[in-house]
């Protein structure tokens, strides 16, 4: 519930920014910043979420992957965490997330939005 919570007011937040910068948003080109999705001290974030906004490749639920990837303005968020989590476990050994891409680059995603899921994971 709270990273539900934690995940709109970070949405708006992230339009709030956009519309103030004068900047619109496009499906092909997601902006992400790693603070986009703010860590929950709450015991339902704690083995998922981090200090620094991430969630783990490998541990984060689909819900949890959704909400980051919906509050960093990622089309089709539901879709694309479904994938993230089909493909585990990614080698911890791999933070540049090789086989992740490699998996992901099938689907033929826009410009930006395999990096804009890139930056919001990692492994733990």
């Amino acid at each position: 519930m709270m990273l539900r919570f934690l995940a709109i007011v970070s949405s708006l937040l992230v339009v709030f920014l956009v519309a103030a910068c004068g900047d619109t948003p496009t499906t092909e080109a997601p902006t992400v910043s790693p603070t986009a999705v703010p860590a929950s001290e709450s015991s339902e974030a704690s083995t998922t979420g981090t200090n620094n906004g991430k969630v783990s490749a490998n541990d984060a639920t689909e819900e949890e992957l959704i909400a980051a990837f919906e509050a960093a303005g990622i089309e089709n968020a539901s879709q694309w965490a479904h994938e993230v989590e089909e493909y585990r476990p990614y080698p911890a050994d791999d933070p540049e997330f090789t086989k992740l891409r490699q998996d992901l680059a099938k689907y033929n995603p826009g410009p930006g939005v395999l990096e804009a899921i890139i930056a919001l994971l990692e492994l733990p």
